[in-house]
């Protein structure tokens, strides 16, 4: 059995506190076996098929660990901004060799931590991108910039560290979005990351043997990066009582995130915001409909518990049907499983009972189931103690009155019931310029009573709605024109949003920018 202990200042911490973490495999096929057996080494028994079961223990911290954190992280940013910013790229760079050194590790530990392969791949292909050569290049250039000179008056503008940056990253896929915090280390600050209590695992590992390496290797302070467990809600209490704390970087649902940013500013700190998403993906007509529909696709990855999917499809009547019948048949061989197997597609569904809440919510107001629907088990087979839900596409047409009013619209979609959404034209267009213009005013209206402001896509081939959907999309952090939904762009940010999903402040984040503060400067000689 793997042990995994915490990290302050520079030093593992074994607290004598523990948890088990168990094989999600197990853990799905055989629940009751592996519960018995978690509960038996919490008593200190060791049962003898212990280590077919459970992957390994690991520590639990609490509020005086967190303290030390704090102190140790306020020394090593005095340290750290005195770093050039040369050697502190030189750390991002080593980061991103250690990353890929340790490809295999980090895809087998999500993999325990019950991500199937698809979805780990893409998690990995989305750490490696975010810390490539260019895009470490083009941050570093950023942060001490001569804008320019006036005689004997040279202008300087230059991004300080803000101090120490706590880092909160969500449940669901916490080492992949954690690993952008280490962006903070290029600005010059201190990071503590407090690992998801129920799945540290992959968080532990990243940030320690990835992280922590570049950072011991390139002589960075002792507490520039701690790591710590322990209840979220006594922890986040100190972080925003604690005036050496200057940045909370926080993951979760809109409600809980907004909350937290009030109180941030109440105490004089700064929130940076990754909330709820609810991607709206346009298709128009005359477009790639083979990859659009791939695109539309992702949309049931990991069972749509990933805020940045696609969670509603807006589709242009012309293609509609075409759109909607190719979609169905690939749905249709999307697999379950269990997270080890290569075609598992689907993971269970943590909040299976609004799920279902979600669907009947829509179909009662109008809407028409087209495929799935039901609860399964993790080899796809109806039951209603399942903790699966099939791949769930329901058809939602713009002249139906309740259509804002159902939740899978209004509402973050974190369930597999993804709406297609036929944009139809009134009978008064006549001509195809007059349907195109109406429908595109509805796709807009679509669009701006969007609360959540993520990521948003459009498959359009026509150059003039091309310029309209660049020039009228304007709430979300990300608009991806002619690719994937969830792909990543080098120069672009992966992170961030407006409304719902970043908060008042929100806006396409990068991690240098938002953990760090612009200063001018004048030097006359």
């Amino acid at each position: 059995m793997k042990e995994f202990c915490l990290f302050v200042d520079g030093k593992d911490v074994d607290t004598g506190k523990y948890e088990y973490f168990p094989y999600s495999d197990r853990y799905i096929a055989d629940f009751k076996k592996t519960y018995q057996i978690i509960s038996k080494l919490k008593k200190g028994e060791m049962p003898e098929d212990a280590e077919e079961y459970i992957y390994a223990k690991y520590c639990v911290g609490d509020n005086e660990l967190n303290k030390r954190a704090i102190e140790s992280a306020y020394k090593a940013s005095k340290i750290m901004r005195r770093m050039s910013v040369a050697k502190r790229r030189k750390i991002l760079y080593d980061i991103h060799k250690n990353l890929v050194d340790n490809r295999e590790k980090i895809l087998e530990l999500f993999a325990i931590e019950g991500h199937p392969k698809k979805l780990a791949e893409w998690e990995f292909c989305s750490m490696k991108n975010a810390f490539s050569k260019e895009i470490l290049d083009s941050f570093k250039d950023s942060i001490w910039e001569e804008a320019g000179s006036m005689g004997e008056e040279n202008v300087y503008l230059v991004r300080k560290p803000d101090g120490v940056v706590v880092l909160v990253p969500p449940k669901n896929a916490a080492a992949s979005n954690s690993l952008s915090a280490a962006y903070c280390f290029l600005g010059g600050n201190a990071v503590i990351v407090k690992a998801p209590l129920k799945t540290p695992i992959a968080t532990l590992f990243v940030w320690k043997n990835v992280i922590g390496t570049a950072l011991k290797e390139n002589g960075a302070p002792d507490g520039i990066m701690n790591i710590i467990t322990g209840n979220s809600k006594s922890i986040m209490d100190e972080w925003l009582q604690n005036s050496k704390v200057n940045d909370i970087f926080f993951f979760g649902e809109s409600e809980n995130g907004l909350e937290i940013a009030k109180q941030a500013h109440n105490h004089n700190k700064k929130a940076i915001l990754e909330l709820s998403g609810n991607d709206n993906m346009f298709v128009w007509a005359g477009c790639d409909i083979e990859g659009a529909t791939d695109s539309a696709l992702d949309a049931f990855l990991g069972s749509t518990q990933i805020c940045m999917l696609p969670k509603n499809l807006i589709v242009h009547e012309q293609v509609y049907d075409e759109f909607k019948d190719k979609l169905l048949k690939k749905v249709a061989n999307l697999k379950f499983g269990l997270p080890s197997s290569e075609e598992t597609f689907f993971t269970p569904v943590v909040k299976i009972k609004e799920c279902q809440e979600f669907l009947d919510d829509a179909l009662n107001k109008g809407a028409k189931l087209l495929c799935g629907g039901k609860k399964v088990d993790y080899t796809g087979t109806p039951t209603e103690r399942g903790v699966y839900f099939q791949p769930t596409l329901i058809e939602i047409e713009t002249d139906n009155p309740e259509m804002f009013n159902m939740r899978v619209i209004r509402e973050e979609n974190f369930f597999p019931v993804i709406p297609i959404v036929k944009v139809k034209s009134s009978k008064e267009a006549e001509t195809k310029k007059e349907k195109d213009a109406e429908i595109f005013k509805k796709m807009l209206d679509i669009a701006h009573r969007n609360e959540y402001g993520l990521r948003a896509s459009v498959w359009v081939k026509s150059a003039f709605y091309t310029r309209q959907f660049m020039k009228n999309i304007d709430n979300c952090a990300l608009l991806r024109i002619n690719s994937r939904h969830i792909a990543f762009s080098s120069y672009l940010p992966g992170q961030g949003g407006v409304g719902k999903t970043g908060g008042p402040y929100g806006e396409a984040s990068f991690l240098v920018q938002k953990t760090t503060h612009l200063q001018g400067i004048s030097l006359t000689r």
